[in-house]
């Protein structure tokens, strides 16, 4: 009976702190910014992929989300643009960042 109890506080108190908590996330620039409109988006770019995992928001990163390791892994020596994709689920979140270039 007491485990039973133990539980459903638990519970109510997840479900409040997600209700009043919240989630949410901030981008800001980084280094030099550069006028989009002179990007030539009808060439063919390379595309790299990083990411960071958290868990239930508090425990991590697991992961490097930089935009140098998007690069590696993408094999850009020039980036052109850079996106970011963001993944929210039961138990974990994850912070991922695209970069594009040749």
């Amino acid at each position: 009976m007491k485990f039973k109890k133990l539980v459903l506080s638990f519970g109510f108190l997840w479900v409040m702190a997600g209700g009043v908590g919240g989630c949410s996330t901030m981008h800001t620039t980084a280094g030099t910014i550069t006028d989009i409109r002179t990007t030539d988006f009808s060439k063919t770019m390379k595309a790299g992929e990083s990411c960071a995992t958290y868990v239930f928001g508090l425990i991590g990163p697991f992961g490097d989300s930089s935009v140098i390791e998007a690069t590696k892994k993408g094999g850009i020596s020039k980036v052109e643009v850079v996106d970011y994709k963001d993944g929210y689920y039961l138990f974990f979140s994850q912070h991922c960042v695209v970069a594009h270039g040749n």
